[in-house]
């Protein structure tokens, strides 16, 4: 398990996969008990603007799909540091 906690809340357990725009992670969830896939802005890509405002727009596109093979989209942060959903 990874010491790498986000908004205080999600602790990084494993990278479950990586692409182009980021890598997804299997976390813990500790303010409500569950397990969630988090999805990480590569490093490379954090201080482009129009990746930024990209991946907001996938996170708003996303968060209106309601599919069981589609993932839910709970939350969405972006900062200096990084951005994650």
């Amino acid at each position: 398990m990874s010491d790498v906690k986000l908004a205080g809340r999600y602790r990084l357990a494993e990278a479950i996969g990586r692409g182009g725009m980021g890598e997804v992670w299997r976390a813990e969830d500790e303010l409500l008990g569950r397990t969630v896939a988090v999805k990480l802005v590569l490093p490379e890509l954090r201080t482009d603007e129009g990746f930024a405002r990209r991946f907001l727009a996938e996170a708003r596109a996303m968060a209106s799909v309601d599919h069981p093979g589609v993932v839910t989209i709970h939350d969405f942060h972006a900062d200096a540091q990084g951005a994650y959903l």
